[in-house]
């Protein structure tokens, strides 16, 4: 099923990288470089998912993930990060309201399965509450 995804990271050459991998599964992908750009484009757009870097200038992506969860918590949020496994920003992020965590130096492969993992455990969920 495609999803029309927002990814928010500040170095494009993840931008392009993620971008590149989800249109090629024909999803519509949109790609922004802030927390502060994804919130504002989120009040006047719909995602299905938003991919969101932990570690970002300005307001950090834990800080944007709260603010996604309480304006539009219909939106499964992935959390990216190439700063390694840290338990605690995991179970934090987790409490916000993530569905999963991906590492950018990940293997290709194993970033594709996650995703497609996170975003099938996430619809689910929606399934269940409605």
């Amino acid at each position: 099923m495609p999803y029309k995804i927002l990814i928010v990271d500040d170095e494009e050459p993840v931008r392009k990288l993620f971008k590149d991998l989800l249109t090629k599964e024909q999803h519509d992908v949109t790609c922004l470089p802030s927390a502060e750009e994804a919130l504002d484009h989120l009040e006047k757009n719909s995602f299905d998912v938003m991919l969101l870097d932990i570690k970002l200038p300005g307001l950090t992506g834990v800080e944007a993930l709260k603010l996604v969860k309480e304006r539009k918590p219909e939106v499964s949020v992935i959390m990216i990060t190439g700063y390694g496994y840290d338990e605690d920003l995991i179970a934090k992020c987790r409490e916000l309201g993530c569905s999963g965590y991906i590492g950018k130096n990940m293997p290709i492969a194993q970033i594709m399965s996650n995703f497609r993992l996170f975003t099938k455990t996430a619809e689910e969920s929606k399934r269940r509450k409605e």
